[in-house]
């Protein structure tokens, strides 16, 4: 089977989200025997990012465009040119890894969308939430009368983006994410060293990871710290990832029981989950919820939100609280890192479940999909 994969390369580097699903998805397609993987991507792209990527990614037939992927995209919705069989002709599957288009002439053409964000009144009213929902409707009304299958990660996005895009429900398909390997690892020296020179060994702390940000309920998260806080004076709030500079400043007036550790590679996620006597995730909106599965794997108790995709993914394995609600957050929080026998509960209850997420299931369950449309 040829399959041509169009990915945002500036995505896969150093990757979250959206990135590392298309970044799991491709290097476990291009594992299996029966699959023939070819990469669609923007010049420049590839200049700077595939050799910091490494492995497969170094070694991939590549397929270039010279235009800025902007400018490329807008030139296949409104051009309806170059096809993708101009880049490679024999191709049979095209498939864009995010909300992307290509269009094809024999080929069949697969397109992963991860949710419908931008249309459940999540994002505050404003001329950039205004301006993606164009975007977006553009993109989709493109799709719509082009795409054989649309990829999704959850039943919950599924559900929601056929309430938004009722012309699409019969070809949406659902094939969950996954857990990436490295979180099953056991807690090791190196580890160990990372949190000693974080000047977390042997400090409780909680970890809130995937950053400030308004959709990851930054503001009930700033809200609620002082409050957990004060009932357990020695614990600290470690937060990973990326920040929205408003949130930022937030945070650092909270003092030193915040600790902002900025984008961390795996590894050093990894040994932060481990670390921590609980994760919390009071996300507003979800189209899966990837670092719920990671803290399970990693065998950390988890705190997340009752809502959006994330009781999908998580089932019974965590404690689950209103998003909205800042006493439930602190009260299940304080709760986890109380009562030792709870944790030992979820602990288990998460290796078990996140064990059931892996992503050479899901691209099997992906190559499946495009076997069927040939």
């Amino acid at each position: 089977m040829n399959v041509l994969a169009y990915v945002h390369l500036r995505n896969i580097h150093r990757c979250t989200g959206a990135g590392r699903v298309a970044r799991e998805l491709i290097e476990h397609l291009a594992l299996r025997q029966d699959v023939n993987m070819h990469i669609l991507a923007d010049q420049g792209d590839y200049n700077e990012v595939a050799h910091k990527v490494g492995g497969p990614w170094a070694k991939f037939p590549y397929h270039l465009f010279s235009s800025d992927t902007s400018f490329q995209q807008a030139k296949w919705i409104f051009l309806q040119r170059p096809a993708a069989e101009a880049y490679w002709p024999k191709a049979e599957i095209v498939h864009c890894t995010m909300e992307s288009y290509v269009p094809k002439a024999g080929a069949r053409l697969v397109v992963t969308i991860h949710d419908a964000a931008y249309f459940d009144g999540v994002y505050p009213h404003c001329f950039a939430t205004f301006k993606q929902q164009l975007k977006w409707r553009v993109l989709y009304s493109r799709l719509s009368r082009t795409v054989d299958i649309f990829h999704t990660v959850s039943n919950f996005s599924a559900e929601r983006l056929a309430e938004a895009f009722p012309m699409i429900r019969s070809r949406l398909r659902v094939i969950h994410n996954a857990v990436s390997p490295v979180f099953f690892e056991p807690f090791d020296s190196n580890a160990e060293q990372f949190l000693e020179t974080s000047n977390l060994k042997d400090r409780r702390f909680v970890l809130l990871p995937g950053g400030l940000h308004y959709r990851k309920n930054a503001e009930l998260a700033l809200k609620a710290w002082p409050i957990l806080r004060e009932k357990i004076p020695d614990l600290t709030l470690v937060v990973a990832g990326h920040n929205h500079p408003d949130y930022l400043r937030a945070a650092k007036h909270l003092g030193p029981s915040v600790l902002l550790t900025g984008f961390v590679e795996d590894q050093q996620l990894r040994a932060l989950y481990q670390g921590a006597q609980a994760v919390w995730f009071p996300s507003q909106y979800e189209g899966f919820g990837i670092p719920v599965l990671e803290s399970m794997a990693c065998g950390t108790p988890v705190v997340a939100s009752n809502n959006t995709a994330i009781p999908e993914i998580s089932g019974d394995a965590a404690v689950l609280v209103d998003p909205r609600r800042v006493d439930q957050n602190v009260e299940a929080i304080e709760s986890v890192v109380s009562d030792g026998q709870l944790r030992e509960k979820l602990r288990e209850k998460g290796k078990k479940r996140a064990e059931s997420f892996t992503w050479t299931a899901s691209a099997a369950q992906l190559h499946a999909t495009y076997s069927a449309l040939m």
